[in-house]
């Protein structure tokens, strides 16, 4: 039993002890056997001093040699055992988890989208706001987020093993024996045990902490939207009078072009009655030929026809 659970003590954190064989021993001086005894072994000067015959030193360091061999196999074959069993027992949970561990590993899938789309939104509003004072809030949520992680998974963790990255929590214990036993009364071997209280504290104060950081980004979110309203009020009113003294400059241009185009129209007009009325006064009776009056009357059918339509419309 001793070599399949060997005591702790007995267990070496040596991993590479080199040990002699009977045919190195036996080539060796009598002087770096003592001396191998005496560095490797614990052994006395004065029972070194006993050991005259070189057989007997060889004996006593293959005898010493071979002990630390036997240690030496025996604290491997304990790792190897504890090694297996340790990695037999996580496959068996793993198998037996596996449902439950993929459902908690979906929905750590989903909150950390959550979180990250969250956080993106955040910085695109401070993005749009122009809020430096949101972006120092989004920094300082994202520091207290990782401390409370890892708060959460250093005490999740403590209960299985022990590291010194851990998240150093003050040991603040509640002891409930001492708390229900008289003023200076004994509560016992149950007065020693209690909880200790430092990871909710500490908890406590991120979420204390958080909350209000978050108020305080709102609160950035919410001038800045205000501020950017009144920008865009100022810039509206401003757009408008330039569009409205646009529009007036319009106007006032296309009366001047309508008051020009009718002086341009009416000093066109005079010239021409005035070119008319010379022309008329020249050419009144210079213009009266034979073939001119011949054209200007009616022919002689034209005068038939027009008596024909005459009769038909008294008839009817």
């Amino acid at each position: 039993m001793e070599r399949i659970f060997p005591p702790e003590d007995y267990i070496d954190n040596d991993f590479e002890t080199k040990t002699l064989n009977i045919v190195e021993i036996s080539e060796m001086r009598a002087r770096d056997i003592k001396r191998r005894l005496s560095r490797s072994h614990g052994y006395d000067p004065e029972e070194l001093n006993k050991m005259i015959d070189k057989k007997v030193l060889i004996n006593a360091l293959s005898y010493e040699e071979h002990k630390a061999y036997q240690q030496e196999a025996d604290r491997r074959k304990w790792i190897w055992f504890k090694t297996s069993v340790i990695y037999t027992c996580v496959a068996v949970m793993a198998v037996m988890f596996w449902p439950l561990l993929s459902h908690a590993g979906r929905v750590a899938h989903v909150n950390f989208e959550v979180y990250t789309d969250r956080r993106k939104h955040e910085i695109k509003r401070c993005r749009e706001f122009n809020s430096f004072k949101g972006y120092f809030g989004i920094f300082m949520l994202f520091i207290i987020d990782m401390l409370s992680f890892w708060l959460s998974a250093s005490v999740l963790l403590s209960w299985v093993m022990s590291s010194k990255y851990f998240f150093p929590v003050p040991n603040i214990p509640i002891r409930p024996a001492q708390l229900l036993t008289p003023q200076g009364g004994d509560a016992g071997a149950l007065g020693k045990y209690g909880i200790n209280v430092g990871p909710m504290v500490i908890s406590w104060s991120f979420r204390f902490i958080n909350g209000k950081v978050e108020a305080m980004v709102g609160r950035a979110m919410s001038q800045a939207l205000k501020s950017q309203k009144k920008r865009e009020k100022k810039e509206m009113k401003r757009a408008m009078k330039e569009e409205r003294a646009k529009e007036k400059e319009a106007m006032r241009e296309a009366r001047r072009q309508v008051k020009k185009a009718k002086e341009e129209r009416m000093a066109g007009r005079n010239e021409t009655e005035e070119e008319d009325e010379s022309s008329d006064g020249e050419n009144s009776y210079s213009g009266m030929t034979a073939s001119n009056v011949a054209k200007s009357m009616p022919s002689f059918e034209d005068s038939n026809i027009n008596t024909d339509n005459a009769r038909e419309q008294s008839e009817t």
